[in-house]
C-alpha cells in the first residue's frame, strides 16, 4: 500500500483504532508507539497525506492527548506546523514547547518523543534525509563531516511566511487529478529543502552563509549552456552545480559577479523563453496553465508576473494573438 501511495495525490483516513493509525502513519514516517494519556479512554484520529512532490505533506489530528515515541526518525527530517493546539517535544537532551502558528524541524537520527494535547492538529512535511543532506553538500561543495542537525526551535517570522506561502502554492498547483509536472515538482522540492537549509539554524549554517570562492566566467558560461540544453527537463540549480563540480555558493557568487543576477533567475528566464515558444506555436487545445507547468513554473500567478515583466504582455495575450494568426 505504501508503494501505491507514492503515485496517488491524496489519502484520507478517519479511525478510532490505534493499531490502524500506527500502521498507516508508520508507512509514511517510521515505526512508532502511541499512548493515550490522561482520562481519555477513546481517541479519534484524522489523517491525510498528499504526495504532490517527493516530500509528502501530512495533516494529522487527535481527539485526545497522546504521547508518541517516534524512535530516531531514521532516514527522514520532520517539519511540524502546529495548526491547532499545543505540543511538547524532546530530541535527546533538547526539549521544547510549541504553540499554534509555529513550525519546528526535527532532525534525523535522534530519539524523539512528542506530547500532543487534546484536539491537536499538525500539518507536516516529511523530508527525505538523503535528499536534504545531498543538497547541503552541494551548497558546501564538499561531503558532510558530521550529522546534519537543525535547532529544535520555531521558524523565524520570515521563514514561517516563506514556508507557508510555498506550501500554499504547492497545495493549489494541481493538474491532471492532482499531479504536478515533473519539472514543477522538482522546483517545489528544492524550494522547500533550500528554505530549510538557508534560513533555519543547523550544524553547517555558519559555513553556508560565509563567503566562498567565486566561480570563473567560463564556469558561468558552462552553467548557462547546461541550462539552455536542459531547460525543458526537471533540473534544478543544484543539478547544474553538481554536473559542473562546483559548489552552489560558488555558482551563486559567479553569477552575481559576472551576470549581476542569480542562477535561479537565469534558469527561470530560459524557461520563460521556453514557455513563450510554446505559446506562440501551440494549437487551440493549449492553455496557459499546462504550458506554465510544462516549463517548470509551479505557481501560475508568479509565472504570469514573470512573463509580463519579460515580454511586456500576459501569456494569455500571446496565446490569443497566435491563435488568430
Amino acid at each position: 500500500m505504501a508503494a501505491a501511495w507514492r503515485t496517488t495525490f491524496a489519502k484520507d483516513m478517519r479511525t478510532r483504532n490505534l493499531d490502524e493509525l500506527v500502521d498507516t502513519v508508520s508507512k509514511v514516517y517510521c515505526p512508532f508507539t502511541i499512548k493515550v494519556v490522561g482520562r481519555a479512554r477513546k481517541i479519534e484520529a484524522e489523517f491525510n497525506i498528499s504526495h504532490v512532490t517527493k516530500q509528502p505533506l501530512v495533516t494529522l489530528s487527535h481527539s485526545a492527548p497522546v504521547r508518541i515515541d517516534a524512535g530516531n526518525f531514521d532516514n527522514l527530517f520532520l517539519v511540524v506546523h502546529c495548526a491547532r493546539g499545543c505540543f511538547a517535544a524532546q530530541q535527546e537532551g533538547d526539549r521544547g514547547e510549541f504553540y499554534p502558528g509555529q513550525t519546528v524541524p526535527f532532525s534525523s537520527g535522534l530519539d524523539t518523543t512528542l506530547d500532543f494535547d487534546c484536539g491537536f492538529l499538525q500539518k507536516s512535511v516529511r523530508m527525505d534525509a538523503q535528499r536534504l543532506e545531498t543538497l547541503c553538500t552541494r551548497w558546501l561543495g564538499r561531503p558532510l563531516t558530521r550529522p546534519l542537525r537543525f535547532a529544535m526551535r520555531p521558524f523565524s517570522e520570515d521563514l514561517e511566511i516563506a514556508w507557508q506561502s510555498t506550501l500554499s502554492s504547492l497545495c493549489n498547483s494541481k493538474l491532471d487529478g492532482g499531479g504536478l509536472i515533473k519539472t514543477a515538482r522538482a522546483v517545489f522540492d528544492e524550494r522547500l529543502l533550500t528554505l530549510l537549509l538557508l534560513q533555519h539554524p543547523h550544524t553547517y549554517s555558519d559555513e553556508l552563509v560565509s563567503p566562498g570562492p567565486t566561480a570563473s566566467c567560463d564556469l558561468v558560461r558552462q552553467a548557462e549552456r547546461y541550462m539552455v540544453d536542459r531547460a525543458a527537463e526537471p533540473i534544478t540549480v543544484s543539478d547544474v552545480s553538481a554536473d559542473l563540480g562546483v559548489s552552489l555558493r560558488s555558482l551563486q557568487a559567479g553569477f552575481r559577479q559576472w551576470r549581476h543576477t542569480t542562477p535561479n533567475a537565469s534558469l527561470r528566464m530560459m524557461r520563460l523563453w521556453l514557455a513563450h515558444s510554446e505559446l506562440t506555436r501551440r494549437d487551440g487545445s493549449a492553455n496557459v496553465t499546462s504550458i506554465a507547468l510544462d516549463s517548470g513554473f509551479s505557481h501560475l500567478g508568479r509565472f504570469c508576473a514573470y512573463y509580463r515583466a519579460a515580454f511586456g504582455e500576459a501569456p494569455s495575450d500571446t496565446l490569443r494573438r497566435h491563435r488568430t494568426q
